[in-house]
C-alpha cells in the first residue's frame, strides 16, 4: 500500500493547529454566553482578517486581491468562513462544547467525498482505514447513548452543516493561488465575515451589554490564536499536503477540545474519551507516516 510522506513543516503546523483549535471550543462556548453569535463571529472574522493582512504587509508582501481571483476567493470564503463561523457558534448555543467539537470533526468525511466528486483526489485503502479510525473516535465521543442527541436535533443538524461547509471549503482551497497565504487568509476572513456583520447590525442590539473582562480576553484568544494563527497554519498545510490527509489529521482536535472543556467548563471525561484518543492516534499513524528526516 502506497504511503504518502508528509513534509515535516506540515506535521509541525498541524501539531500547533490542533492545540490552538482544540482550546478554541471551550473558549467559544464561554464567549457566546456573553456576546450574541453574529456579533462574536463577525468580530473574530474582522479581527483575524485585519491581523493577517497587517502581517502580510509587514513581511513586504502585496495585500492586493487579484481581480481574476475575486470570484473563487469569495466562493471559498462562503464555506470556509461564513458557513463554518456562524454555524459552529450557533451550535455551541445548543450543545455542550465537547460534543459540538466532536460532531464538527466529521468534516473529513465531507472533504474526502467532495475531493472525490471533484476528482481532486482518490479514495484509497489508506484513507478509508484512517477515516474509519477517526470517525470511530467521533462516535465514541458522542456519549453513552448516541440517541440522546435527539434531545437537541437542531444543534446536531447545525453542527453537521458546519462540518459540510468546512469540508467543501477545504477542497475548494486546494488550487494554485497567486497570493501569499497570509493575504489569502486575510481576504477570505474579511469577505466571509461581511455577511455576518450585516446580519449582526440588523439583529444584535446592545451586543456588549453582558461582556466581562474575561470575555474580552477570550475574544482576543479566538481572534489572534484560533483565527489568525489557525487559518494561516491551515492554509499553509493545504499547500503542503492533500485535502484528505490534512482533514483526517485535524481529527486530533476533538479530544483536545473535550479534555479542555472538562477542565475549564466542568464537562465529564471518562473511558470513552480515552478510547477516542487511542483511535485518533491510530488514524494519524495511518495517514501521517514520519517525514523523511525522521525516517532516516
Amino acid at each position: 500500500m502506497s504511503r504518502q510522506t508528509v513534509p515535516l513543516a506540515a506535521v509541525l503546523l498541524l501539531a500547533g493547529l490542533t492545540v490552538a483549535w482544540g482550546a478554541c471550543w471551550p473558549a467559544m462556548k464561554f464567549a457566546v454566553g456573553e456576546v450574541p453569535v453574529l456579533t462574536f463571529r463577525f468580530l473574530t472574522a474582522l479581527g483575524g482578517g485585519l491581523l493577517m493582512l497587517a502581517l502580510s504587509a509587514l513581511q513586504g508582501s502585496s495585500i492586493a486581491l487579484p481581480r481574476r481571483e475575486w470570484g473563487i476567493t469569495a466562493f471559498a470564503a462562503l464555506f470556509n468562513v461564513t458557513g463554518w463561523f456562524y454555524l459552529t457558534a450557533l451550535g455551541l448555543t445548543l450543545l455542550p462544547a465537547s460534543r459540538a467539537s466532536v460532531i464538527a470533526y466529521t468534516m473529513p468525511l465531507f472533504a474526502i467525498l467532495s475531493a472525490w466528486a471533484l476528482r481532486q483526489d482518490r479514495i484509497n485503502a489508506q484513507k478509508i482505514v484512517g477515516l474509519c479510525f477517526g470517525l470511530g473516535a467521533v462516535f465514541f465521543l458522542l456519549g453513552e447513548n448516541p440517541g440522546r442527541l435527539g434531545d437537541a436535533p437542531l444543534g446536531v443538524l447545525v453542527i453537521l452543516c458546519a462540518a459540510a461547509c468546512w469540508g467543501i471549503g477545504t477542497v475548494l482551497q486546494k488550487r494554485e493561488w497567486s497570493m501569499p497565504v497570509l493575504t489569502l487568509a486575510g481576504w477570505q476572513l474579511l469577505i466571509g465575515g461581511l455577511p455576518l456583520g450585516i446580519l449582526a447590525a440588523a439583529h444584535d442590539h446592545a451586543p456588549f451589554a453582558r461582556m466581562t473582562g474575561v470575555g474580552i480576553l477570550v475574544l482576543a484568544y479566538v481572534i489572534v490564536v484560533a483565527t489568525g494563527f489557525g487559518y494561516w497554519a491551515w492554509f499553509s498545510v493545504l499547500k503542503l499536503t492533500t485535502a484528505s490527509v490534512a482533514s483526517i489529521a485535524v481529527l486530533a482536535v476533538p479530544p483536545i477540545g473535550v479534555m479542555l472543556s472538562a477542565l475549564l467548563l466542568g464537562e465529564h471525561v471518562g473511558w470513552r474519551e480515552v478510547t477516542a484518543l487511542l483511535l485518533i492516534m491510530a488514524a494519524l499513524a495511518t495517514v501521517l507516516p514520519l517525514p523523511r528526516p525522521f525516517r532516516r
